[in-house]
């Protein structure tokens, strides 16, 4: 098994108390089928606090209080959970995130989800977005289409990090390949290994993307997205268009060298289950503007927000909605 990980996966620990945001406040917390067996044979006293303290209706889940904190969670952010019972009793969903895994036959890639902010923190840090992969045992095949998704990605990643020219133009360059890619895999259902030396048509797609009328549309369909927080669905209510780039926010160019690779290794590979590439590339793309409108809002209104931060709380509203990501992905293919 061909399998991949980030250069920082493995200096990822839980911050716990030390987060300012945390999974256990807000979030709805599903217990899978092990853990929920797991629980129901505790003993002691601690059994009918953590029998009480679970939704048995359905899926079993924790409950919130009245704040939207997971009923386990103590004053000092810790997991009493945790604390009384050690960490193998932590259910599937507590261990795991912000950890995701895709796979696609002998290909698997592991990753951190930007809504975590020791995981964003770790990501920003990271001087590149290096990969590392990690040989594995399985012999399961591989289909040369994924196989071909695989190298296009992995040439992306690497692109992305060549600073001889400016972000936004390795950017262009990336969409301009894959449209090539897309154009002749929809004709003729295949991807031709020839790809790299094929001419490019250019697109100057950030361009367009940044053209005000653009931009209005898209504030407008996340307004009205489902949002965790009101406050940033207000955000995008009285948000407009601004012609604005990263770099004119005082923000270096890594910072969307980042973002991109970020989003390019957790969902271009998601291409071998539709045959989409572009769509993949134009959320990637939509998610660097739609954050850099963020940065620029926040900045001309005097609100205290870090890149760092607004990146998380992005990833924190949209990617972890899926709702929010079936209408977003919707519109890049319809709209």
């Amino acid at each position: 098994m061909k399998e991949y990980i980030p250069d920082y996966y493995k200096d990822f620990q839980c911050i716990a108390d030390q987060c300012k945001d945390s999974c256990c406040i807000g979030w709805e917390i599903m217990i899978d089928s092990k853990s929920y067996k797991k629980y129901q044979n505790v003993k002691g006293e601690f059994r009918d606090r953590l029998m009480k303290g679970i939704d048995h209706e359905g899926t079993p889940a924790f409950h919130l209080d009245d704040h939207d904190r997971c009923v386990f969670l103590n004053q000092k952010n810790l997991c009493d959970i945790y604390i009384e019972l050690g960490e193998d009793a932590l259910c599937e969903i507590c261990t795991q995130h912000p950890r995701f895994h895709n796979e696609y036959g002998n290909i698997r890639q592991t990753g951190l989800g930007m809504a975590c902010e020791e995981a964003t923190r770790l990501m920003f840090e990271t001087k590149e977005f290096g990969l590392c992969q990690i040989q594995g045992t399985n012999t399961e095949s591989t289909d040369d289409f994924d196989e071909s998704v695989l190298e296009i990605q992995l040439w992306i990643l690497d692109l992305l990090k060549k600073k001889e020219n400016p972000v936004e133009q390795r950017i262009e360059q990336i969409f301009d390949v894959v449209q090539g890619i897309q154009d002749h895999l929809n004709q003729t259902g295949e991807i031709l290994n020839t790809w790299k030396n094929d001419p490019i048509k250019k697109n100057h797609i950030l361009s367009q993307m940044r053209e005000e009328t653009y931009i209005k549309n898209w504030i407008s369909i996340y307004q009205e997205l489902d949002f965790m927080e009101p406050k940033i669905q207000k955000m995008f209510c009285k948000m407009e268009p601004m012609p604005c780039m990263i770099k004119e926010q005082g923000i270096d160019e890594s910072y969307m060298e980042h973002l991109m690779s970020y989003f390019i290794y957790r969902y271009f590979m998601k291409s071998c289950e539709d045959n989409n590439l572009i769509d993949k590339v134009k959320f990637a793309i939509l998610s660097c503007l739609i954050i850099e409108q963020m940065n620029e809002y926040c900045k001309r209104n005097h609100i205290l927000k870090t890149p760092q931060e607004i990146a998380r709380i992005y990833s924190k509203e949209i990617e972890y909605s899926q709702e929010n990501m079936e209408i977003i992905f919707e519109e890049l293919l319809f709209g």
